[in-house]
């Protein structure tokens, strides 16, 4: 199958902004990145974290047309969604919005970064922000990993600190972080440093006139403004070492500080051809998949390989001066191949579901490139970064020995084999994409266990032109392969696979709360678009789902500090219409829980609702906490240490304000909830719409939500659809803390 592309126009303004676009016809909305080449490593040494509260303070303060509604509020109201990311020399701002409001959009956005207003409640509400976003992640595999990669850098370098910044680096004088703010935003938030990217439908002279005018927000750098060059981090140490973080191995080669655009261009072509599995013959057995990345957040002047498996010391040693001889020739192949037009063309992964993550990194790298890059033209040979000695990597500590597996596995057992839920054919997906109707595919389920296949699985089948997809949750492990010949491919994946217990869950309680949203099948299931050969599948499946689980659980880590998730679910049958009432109700609730919650009651750094899809279909409202007896909830909470029914009593408080949030919204449906129904997003790729169509069966639907059709609700309708919350609904509460105890209460 055709790997997706897009035409990309770049454009050069006067007063220094660039521009990239490119036309999507298919898209029904646009995806925009303005990134800033100002990030972590360009704050002042002694205020670790202002970039950082900065990019926060530009999301949150008012905007210039409306003293009451910030950036993240007008885009909760316009149907749109809008994040931000500050790392070590780029901060941008990003959005995806209905292609028919991206104008005023992209205005309102490039006004408010260009021209914000400062106040010091809107900074002090940040600095607790920051805290709480640093007290809920702290502790995570990322954090940790930001750490150890300052361990990496010269102790001189400002980069030898982790500048994420919290409550104690940024400290309590508003007026010196005002000024602070103003210098630095006067310094770097200027059309010197500023990209703009924009996919949409939109035709391309249309865009560019558009970049055009958002350009025009920024000023031209001022004569005293900062240099753009980078200054080297990486100090002589060859490596170190970093706990609690999965078995895995990061090896980072530094980038000169000066790489012309062609060399990043070539940069970037290795990084792809790995992924595409040309280094698959020269890892040893005990690697099990890999990663290039090309600028990798945190130490975004590397090349990076991620390995996943296990190495000692020695072997370690030995595959980095390996790697480095592969790498140098790779990177020699394609620096000397003659100029194509791979600067115009944008071709996001073969296995990305959504456009927007992958455009927004494009346009990162695009910002990152004008900070290495040399006059156009110096085209003369540069040394490799490739060398074994300029390796340095990142190494788990608690990582075992090459013989342990990295799950515990599970064992078969003579049981017969499960029943296995079979589905064949397409489900409409060509309808979604034309392309879809001439491939194959194969998708197969196992509930309650992680799918692990034979090592480098992913990349040995990028080599046969086939895309792999795995998703693992609470619910169970899918898989996908896209592709000629996928249903071989599937039995061969089966037949090499194992079970495994789940690991611990990833990311922030919160998520990992989300992810208990949509049901999932208690039976092993196939969705093939072919018959041929659908029988193996299924077989192969029922072999590999009747190994049952014999191992112990393992105790939570009893040394993290409390932090408390809690969620309050309303679910429904999840007839077509109450689906439609969920997404209408987590577009138009979005905004005002997040105020609420985040704001008004400052219930944690968490605050979001988000939909679970299906039959039963389910919303969520959830928060989350580091430090409960913290929490302010309307002044009454200190540091309660008691508990009720299990569940300390502050985060007793905690739901039960969550509960009267939550209630409020919906008393106040008939004027929120607008009688028409959401805009309904339909895929972005050939992959997300195979995804979506599997997730929907998976779910116990057979039509995705974008697929149920546009009609309006009508005032009556919709009248009916609000009384069957309080007939039909069921609410539940769910708690989640950082030693992993799980409490579900009606």
């Amino acid at each position: 199958m055709a790997k997706l592309n897009f035409q990309q126009t770049c454009i050069s303004l006067p007063n220094g902004a660039q521009g990239v676009l490119a036309q999507a016809p298919h898209l029904t909305r646009a995806h925009v990145s303005i990134a800033i080449a100002a990030g972590y490593l360009d704050e002042p040494r002694t205020l670790p974290g202002l970039a950082h509260l900065l990019e926060h303070v530009l999301t949150t303060a008012p905007l210039e047309a409306s003293s009451n509604i910030s950036l993240l509020t007008w885009f909760a109201q316009h149907q749109g969604s809008l994040n931000a990311h500050t790392d070590d020399y780029v901060t941008d701002v990003h959005f995806s919005i209905p292609a028919e409001t991206l104008e005023s959009a992209a205005l309102t956005v490039a006004s408010q970064l260009a021209r914000p207003a400062f106040s010091p409640s809107i900074i002090c509400a940040e600095v607790a922000a920051i805290d709480a976003e640093w007290q809920a992640r702290q502790h995570s595999s990322a954090m940790q990993r930001l750490s150890a990669i300052a361990t990496l850098s010269d102790p001189q370098h400002i980069g030898a600190g982790c500048r994420h910044g919290n409550a104690q680096t940024l400290g309590s004088d508003m007026a010196l972080l005002l000024e602070a703010l103003t210098a630095f935003h006067r310094d770097h938030y200027h059309g010197g440093r500023v990209s703009i990217a924009i996919i949409s439908p939109w035709a391309a002279e249309t865009m560019a006139r558009l970049i055009k005018r958002m350009a025009t927000l920024f000023s031209p750098p001022t004569p005293s403004a900062p240099s753009l060059a980078i200054t080297p981090r990486w100090s002589h140490l060859p490596h170190a070492k970093i706990a609690r973080t999965g078995n895995a191995v990061e090896l980072l080669w530094p980038l000169p500080s000066a790489v012309a655009r062609h060399q990043l261009t070539a940069l970037g072509d290795t990084a792809d051809r790995l992924n595409q599995g040309f280094l698959v013959a020269q890892l040893p057995d005990s690697i099990t998949d890999y990663r290039a990345t090309l600028a990798p957040s945190g130490a975004t002047d590397t090349f990076s390989l991620t390995l996943s498996g296990t190495a000692t010391q020695e072997q370690l040693t030995a595959l980095a001066g390996t790697l480095s001889e592969r790498l140098a020739a790779f990177f020699a192949t394609l620096l000397g191949t003659a100029p194509n037009d791979h600067d115009n063309r944008w071709q996001p992964p073969a296995d990305t579901l959504q456009l927007a993550p992958a455009w927004f990194a494009h346009a990162r790298r695009q910002a990152l490139a004008r900070r290495f890059a040399t006059p156009p033209s110096e085209h003369q040979p540069v040394a490799s970064p490739f060398a074994a000695s300029n390796a340095r990597w990142l190494l788990d500590n608690a990582s075992p020995s090459p013989s342990s597996p990295a799950f515990d596995a599970f064992d078969r057992q003579p049981a017969a084999y499960p029943a296995v839920q079979h589905w064949c054919g397409q489900y409409g997906v060509s309808d979604d994409f034309a392309a879809l109707a001439t491939t194959a595919w194969a998708a197969c389920f196992v509930p309650g266990a992680v799918i692990v296949p034979s090592p480098l699985t992913a990349r040995r089948l990028a080599l046969q032109a086939i895309v792999f997809k795995q998703e693992d949750s609470p619910h169970g492990s899918w898989v996908i392969a896209m592709g000629s010949q996928a249903n071989h491919a599937m039995v061969a994946l089966l037949e090499d696979a194992v079970l495994a217990a789940s690991k611990a869950q990833q990311g922030l309680l919160a998520q990992q709360l989300i992810q208990r949203l949509t049901p999932m099948p208690a039976e092993p299931v196939v969705w093939v678009s072919h018959n041929t050969d659908a029988a193996a599948v299924c077989h192969a499946l029922a072999n590999l789902a009747s190994r049952v689980a014999i191992h112990a659980e393992q105790p939570p880590p009893a040394s993290l500090p409390t932090s408390t998730a809690i969620m309050r679910t309303l679910s429904l049958p999840g007839t077509p219409s109450q689906r439609l009432l969920l997404a209408l109700a987590e577009q138009h609730h979005s905004a005002a829980f997040f105020q609420q919650a985040r704001y008004d009651h400052h219930l944690g750094y968490v605050a979001a609702v988000r939909r679970g899809d299906g039959a039963p279909c389910s919303l969520g409202y959830v928060v989350q906490t580091s430090n409960a007896g913290q929490v302010s909830n309307m002044g009454e909470i200190s540091k309660d240490a008691g508990s009720a029914g299990g569940t300390p009593i502050a985060e007793k408080r905690i739901a039960e304000k969550l509960r009267s949030i939550t209630d409020t919204l919906w008393k106040t449906s008939d004027s929120v909830l607008q009688a028409q129904l959401p805009t309904l997003i339909p895929p972005e790729t050939p992959l997300a719409a195979l995804a979506l169509q599997w997730q929907s069966l998976l779910a116990g639907t057979h039509q995705p939500l974008h697929r149920l059709g546009q009609q309006r609700i009508d005032s009556q309708a919709l009248t009916n659809l609000l009384s069957q919350v309080n007939t039909l609904g069921h609410w539940r509460t769910h708690w989640l803390d950082s030693a992993g105890h799980y409490f579900v209460s009606d």
